[in-house]
């Protein structure tokens, strides 16, 4: 009986011990999942280093309450990689690869599941554009580029709701692929609008003068569409858009 007794009050005493202990608290500083990750996708060999993009981090959270990673990531194609990120840039320097049967179900399933890709001029020469635009047509069948131009969704500001995207008197080089509704390839055939010269540009937060206030305002809109999905059929949107401008 004083055994039974003595084990009893040491059971007691040892959950009063576990629900006395106070919650453990991470101190995981902020998670990655919470920043905006820029990764640039290469069919090359050979990758070069990471790169950061603190200027236009601070031009874009600046004007918004995006959450951009300051560091551009570039990773190797594989098809696992894929699996790995809802969006993807690829520079268009050299022509697209044979699609192959096991890599033509592997995009589908990429952008079925809500992955864009992002064809972007090369730094270089681009003499591959219409190779590359052909290869995005054999993904899905009847599908087809459209241009953007200034009534286009993408050519809405988010961030100054009441303005439209005003081009020079060449129009916008950028054209999408839709599928279902929804954009799954942008594709931007000027060396002028592309990523790699928009990093390099001294972007500021402050209004820009332009074409880079411009361009600084596609990249926003850009983010912003890639965050928010489908944003025709999203209840949330507009609130949502007016709780991130400032």
């Amino acid at each position: 009986m004083k055994f039974f007794l003595g084990a009893l009050l040491w059971m007691l005493s040892g959950i009063h011990s576990l629900k006395a202990q106070p919650p453990v608290i991470s101190t995981t500083p902020e998670q990655n999942h919470d920043l905006f990750e820029w990764v640039t996708i290469t069919f090359q060999e050979v990758l070069h280093s990471d790169s950061a993009i603190h200027n236009v981090q601070k031009a874009i959270e600046g004007r918004t309450s995006l959450k951009l990673n300051p560091v551009r990531k570039r990773v190797q194609f594989s098809l696992e990689n894929l699996r790995k990120y809802p969006f993807l840039h690829l520079e268009m320097c050299r022509e697209p690869p044979v699609l192959k049967l096991a890599e033509k179900f592997a995009w589908r399933d990429f952008f079925n599941s809500g992955g864009t890709l992002f064809l972007d001029a090369c730094s270089g020469s681009n003499p591959v554009i219409s190779q590359w635009k052909q290869w995005g047509e054999q993904i899905f069948a009847n599908s087809g580029w459209v241009p953007l131009n200034s009534s286009h969704t993408l050519s809405f500001s988010f961030y100054l709701l009441e303005k439209k995207m005003r081009y020079a008197r060449g129009g916008n080089p950028v054209s999408v692929l839709e599928n279902d509704g929804r954009f799954i390839i942008i594709l931007n055939q000027s060396t002028a609008w592309n990523w790699n010269s928009f990093v390099a540009s001294e972007v500021s937060p402050l209004l820009n003068e332009f074409p880079l206030e411009l361009h600084l305002r596609f990249y926003v809109n850009l983010l912003m569409y890639l965050q928010t999905g489908n944003y025709k059929s999203d209840q949330l949107h507009l609130p949502t858009i007016l709780l991130r401008r400032r």
